[in-house]
């Protein structure tokens, strides 16, 4: 089975935004197919559901379709992070008024981020500990690879900002990992990972 590769330039993105603002069905589609897998991992990492990440991710390009009008940037997949990031943290509030956020539970599906399925499952769990404010910038940074810069203007918080929730998110993992006794080197590889020189 050959896997088809999507790749995509500025002039693409041009195109799909235009296309989008006139409410091209067809444009949407292809947004969907260039986003819609990132974005469904994403929030699967932040709300820790596969039912809600799937709730959520449609929920986004339902926004993507009728907030495209209101775009401002070039930066596609930052305004579509944005949203999916906006609607989790309207999940994270939702389960705080119910009295029903659980940081513990960790459901058991396959998300092919990282070399081994152990690692990848215990890299959930440990994330799926911190806090809100650390959590999202966090899993931008190291699973989804965004820059310090994207993540700042998604976040709309100054880069400076974003480089201290990361260090500290990374180190309060780090501080959970030695409480457990983890020893995974998949797992302390990831945490390692640019913490030395994440504000400087």
């Amino acid at each position: 089975m050959v896997l088809a590769i999507i790749e995509y330039n500025t002039e693409t993105m041009e195109e799909l935004i235009s296309g989008l603002k006139k409410k091209d069905p067809a444009a949407l589609k292809r947004v969907m197919e260039l986003f819609k897998n990132k974005i469904y991992n994403y929030l699967r990492l932040m709300v820790n559901d596969d039912q809600t990440a799937e709730e959520l991710t449609q929920d986004t390009f339902v926004k993507v379709y009728f907030k495209a009008q209101t775009i401002r940037t070039g930066n596609l997949k930052a305004w579509i992070f944005a949203i999916a990031t906006n609607l989790a943290r309207s999940e994270f509030r939702k389960r705080k008024i119910k009295h029903m956020f659980s940081l513990s539970d960790v459901n058991e599906g396959h998300v092919s981020y990282f070399s081994s399925f152990e690692d990848e499952m215990m890299l959930e769990q440990l994330i799926a500990t911190l806090p809100e404010k650390y959590r999202i910038p966090v899993v931008m940074k190291e699973i989804n690879r965004f820059s310090f810069e994207e993540i700042s203007s998604i976040l709309n918080k100054p880069v400076g900002t974003v480089k201290t929730l990361v260090f500290r998110g990374k180190n309060q993992l780090k501080k959970n990992v030695s409480q457990t006794g983890i020893s995974r080197p998949g797992t302390i590889e990831v945490l390692n990972r640019g913490v030395k020189n994440e504000i400087y």
